[in-house]
Order: C-alpha cells, then structure tokens, then sequence
C-alpha cells in the first residue's frame, strides 16, 4: 500500500489553509471568527456549513460532514487519502515523494478510465477517423481552440475502440469495467464499447475530472438511436447535481453573482467562445432541486437562455420556478422562435444576446405572456392561474412567494386580496413541499448517556482550555478511565500536543474522521474548566461504581436462588456504596 512521508503530511497540512481549499467549492461569507456557507456534501437554503480558520477544520451543523483539508478533497472528489495528500501537495508546490503500488480505490479507478477516454476520442476526432465528425463541428463555428479546451472528441463506429484501450493501458477489474458507464458487456458476454458514431462531450465534476459523457449521433441513420445520448449515472455521475463547463465557468459566476443558463452542450460552447463566461449547461436532463442548489452556491441570480421553441418555453418556466425554491431569482431571455442559443448567436452575435440578457423578463411575466392570458377564457385563464399558484405554493420562502403573488395580481388587475383568497383556497388543505431532502439538525455525538456526556466535557474542557488545566491537572487525568475509544484516543492525542486538524488524521475511517472533526470544531466556554474536569472524573468513577454494585445485587440475588452465602458479595457492596459516599463528599467540599 502507498505510504507517503509523515513530515511531508504535516508540511503539507500546516502549508494548507483551509478557507482557501474549501472556497474553490463553496460560496463562504464571515460571520464572527469563522465562515459559513451551503454545504458541498447535501441540499439545503440556510447555510450550515462552518469553516474554522483558527482549527484549520470545517464542520456541517446539518449533516454529518466535518473534517480538515485532507478528509475535504477526499469527501468531496470521492478519493484516497494518498491521492488528496498528493493533489494538496500539487496546490501549494510541495513534492509528494511516496512508495508507488496498487489502489482498490473504485472512484481512483473510475476516474483513470475516463481520462483514457477522454485522450482517447479526443486523439480520433483530430485523426482520419475523425474528419467528417471535426469538419462537422468546425461548420457549427467552434474553434479548434474551443475544441481542444473542452477536449470535445469523436468515438467511431467501432465495438471495441475504447475496450481495447483500456484493457493495453491498465489492468481493472470487471466491476470497474461494469460501473464505468462507458462499457457494458454483450450478449455473449465479451465487453463493448457503450458509445459508438458520436461526437463525444466529456462532463467534468467541478475539480477538473472527467466523469461522464454526452454523445450525439454522427454519420448514424438509426432511427432507433437518439440524437443525444448521455452517461448513466455512475458512482461519479449523477445527473441531478452536475453541470456541463462549470469547471471552467465557476469562477466567473461567482465573480458576477449571476450564471446564464442553457439546455445544450453547444449553446454553452458558442456563448463561452464569444466571450460570455459565466455560462453553465445542464445535461441531458431537467432542472431539478438539487441543480438549484448547486448554482445558488455561486449565483444569486440565473438567466434562462433555452431553446426559442414550445418545448423550450415550457423548460425554462419549469427551471424558472425550481430556482425560486432554491431562492435564486430566475429571468428569461426570450428566443426567437425555433432557434437555440448555439444557432442565435452564430447568426446575430454577441452583442445581440447581450442586449436580450438586458431586456430579459421576469418569469411570471414570460410565464403569463408564454399562455397568452389576455386572449384566454375564463375557463383557460382559472386553469393557468391555478397551475400558476400551484408552483408559488411550492415556495418556502415567504418574501419570494409573497412579491409573486403581488406580481401575478398586478399582471392580472386584480386586488392582492383576491389572488391571496385564491391562493389560500388552492393550497390551504394541503400544503406541497418540492424539497424531499430536507436538512435535518445533525445528532449531537457521545450525548446518550450520562458516561458519554461526562467524557465529552472533559476533551473539550482540555482542548480548548489546554494550557490553563493540563499542567495543574495531569495528575488527575487518565484517560483509560474512559470507556468511549473514540475519545479516549482523542484524549491521548490532545495530551501528545497534537492540533485539531492533525488529531483528526489520526483516525482512517471517514466516520470517524467527521466524528472528530464535530468534537473538535464547536468551541464551548467554560467559566472554570478544571472544575468541570473534576466533575467528570467523578461522574465517571461514580457510575462505575454503581455498574459494579448493580452487577453485584445481580449475583446476590442469583447466589440466593440457589441457596448459597451471599455474606462476601454483600461486603463488597457495602464497600462500594461507602467509595460512592466519598466521592460525593469529595466533590461538594472543593
């Protein structure tokens, strides 16, 4: 197993700042010493995630994320300690020198197989294979450039073509093969490429890595086969929470606070190379909650730039009112009929899209003006508003939902009254909620029972409060009175001199790791310390003695059934119970 110098780790962790490796990811804000920001690692509108400068650890009030710079990369680019290391190592211009051998590590897997396919169809698309599918895309008006920066490729019409290549670059294991997305196995049992005559897109997570593709269909007469054909979703992939080019945009969108959004992978690309860079694309797949989400993390504000045509109209009223759930302010920029951005732009340029995102309408106007309100009956015009109300109710945010309400009554002439009574009447009874995921207030580790609390209070009396209580209190203090080995071993470190964010690399499984990191991370004050350290000896040693007396009744009792003396347990309990009394005592008059 790869191992890499301890001096290199602690170089790189005290080279390392965290607020600098989680802001790459996360939209932070200070709030007090610390900062704050929606966490990376589940859904949610009020941020919980709380990055410590000071401790050099994060932590998610909300879910059980918590950890330092190494436990970050790895949760959040699903690889192996060795590998962040390595990257961390990279970031901040520190040689990583380590003992190479084999990794059992799936995602590192993952990850090597689409980079070989990435090189792979992109070497063909600029080869004789790939002319006609290059002077294809070269009509569409992308550049060479833009090609090669969004490393778009081309995959034959061949079975075997990537198969091959992975199989005479490394040695994988079928369940790689079989979790890759990119091969599947054939009827007679012999691994096939899964892509085939396609212009191939790669689909980058926002560290730069390539985890899934989108392919169209090339120089392919299969009425069968769709034009577009995406990755399944894999232990990389999932559809719902990533987008196409952010890994190239995010820093632009977080610059202006806004990204314009687009259904297409060459709507992206043509925006992106007329100089328009805060542009994201979702793939192959609706917007959804958990995209939300993702974007408000950069963006407070999204234009819609979908396709001119109904069904593109329909998407982007759709996507309007899933971002207003997230609470990102959506605006439409209206194409003209039939086009799409990619044929838009080609056409009319730069400037003219710009001028669009200046007169873009707010969603319920394109909404309303999309059904054609001032022509409909009565009958059509109650069931648009409906629909209407339906999405607003979907709302959580009151402001959000109120100033839309406002809006559709303004647009409809009507009194604000009367579109609350309807609103009310229509979602009263039964109230929706679009957010299945809702946080949930994390569990409060080691808090189950008295012998829990007490060794809690003790690490963190002595973690935040060292140099006050140890020197005073190291007699008093043993920690194999400790019954809990997470904090017995947290405990040991502490007394080691260890630091919050090295303590926490003491421990290899991740659980533990964001266990720590929770115990670590919330600060609490304590008006006398080595009083509460004291305290909590004695809790502890007082409810081991009364587990032994409880242990002891049990015996007398059992010893009594069977007709036996029961006079030395009985003086053992007595001894118990008076140790007990001295504790007690010992306690109430410090």
């Amino acid at each position: 197993m790869a191992r890499v110098p301890e001096e290199t780790i602690e170089l790189i962790r005290n080279t390392a700042d965290i607020y600098d490796v989680v802001a790459q990811y996360v939209d932070l804000k200070k709030r007090g010493k610390n900062f704050f920001g929606l966490c990376p690692f589940h859904s949610e509108k009020t941020p919980s995630f709380c990055v410590s400068p000071d401790k050099q650890i994060y932590n998610c009030f909300s879910c059980p994320a918590g950890g330092n710079v190494f436990s970050f990369i790895m949760d959040h680019e699903k690889i192996s300690f060795i590998e962040a290391v390595q990257q961390l190592g990279q970031k901040y211009g520190i040689e990583v020198a380590r003992q190479s051998g084999p990794s059992n590590k799936i995602f590192s897997s993952l990850y090597e197989i689409h980079d070989i396919a990435v090189k792979l169809y992109h070497n063909i698309l600029f080869s004789e294979k790939g002319k006609a599918a290059l002077d294809y895309l070269h009509k569409r008006g992308l550049t060479d450039d833009t090609i090669k920066t969004y490393q778009i490729g081309f995959a034959p019409d061949s079975w075997d073509t990537l198969t091959n290549k992975i199989k005479s670059s490394s040695s994988f294991k079928d369940d790689v093969y079989e979790k890759s997305g990119l091969i599947t196995k054939s009827s007679r049992g012999s691994w096939i490429d899964i892509f085939r005559s396609r212009i191939m897109f790669p689909i980058y997570h926002p560290s730069g890595k390539a985890i899934a593709f989108g392919g169209r269909k090339f120089n392919n007469d299969n009425p069968k086969d769709p034009k577009y054909f995406n990755s399944r979703e894999t232990p990389l992939y999932r559809k719902s929470e990533v987008f196409y080019g952010l890994h190239k945009t995010r820093d632009s969108i977080r610059k202006f606070s806004t990204a314009i959004l687009v259904e297409g992978y060459t709507d992206f690309l043509q925006l992106v190379q007329l100089g328009i860079p805060n542009v994201v694309a979702i793939c192959g797949t609706a917007l959804g909650i958990n995209h939300a989400n993702q974007i408000r993390k950069f963006a407070r504000k999204v234009y819609l730039a979908y396709d001119g045509d109904s069904a593109g109209r329909r998407n982007a009223i759709k996507a309007g009112y899933v971002l207003f759930q997230a609470g990102v302010e959506p605006l439409v920029i209206p194409m003209p009929n039939d086009k799409d951005p990619d044929d838009w732009v080609r056409e009319e340029g730069a400037n003219a899209f710009q001028e669009a995102m200046g007169s873009s309408m707010s969603l319920l106007l394109f909404h309303l003006e999309n059904k054609d309100v001032k022509n409909l009956s009565d009958v059509k015009l109650s069931s648009t508003v409906k629909e209407i109300l339906k999405e607003i109710s979907l709302i959580t945010d009151e402001i959000i939902r109120d100033d839309l309400l406002k809006s559709l009554s303004k647009e409809l002439k009507w009194s604000e009254d009367k579109a609350l009574r309807l609103f009310n009447s229509q979602t009263g009874m039964k109230r929706v909620r679009a957010d299945s995921e809702q946080s949930n207030t994390k569990d409060q580790p080691f808090t189950n029972n008295i012998m829990q609390k007490a060794q809690l209070e003790i690490i963190r009396a002595i973690a935040f409060n060292f140099d006050e209580v140890y020197p005073s209190m190291k007699n008093i203090i043993d920690f194999k009175e400790f019954d809990e080995p997470i904090l017995q071993k947290i405990g040991e470190l502490l007394i080691e001199d260890k630091k919050s964010t090295a303590i926490i690399d003491q421990f290899e499984n991740m659980d533990e790791k964001r266990l720590v990191s929770g115990i670590l991370f919330d600060e609490v004050s304590f008006d006398d310390p080595q009083l509460i350290i004291k305290e909590c000896f004695s809790t502890i040693k007082k409810q081991s003695i009364k587990d032994q007396i409880k242990q002891a009744r049990i015996k007398i009792r059992e010893l009594e059934s069977s007709g036996k003396d029961t006079k030395e347990i009985i003086i053992e309990v007595t001894k118990l119970q008076e140790s007990l009394q001295e504790l007690t005592e010992n306690i109430e008059t410090d």
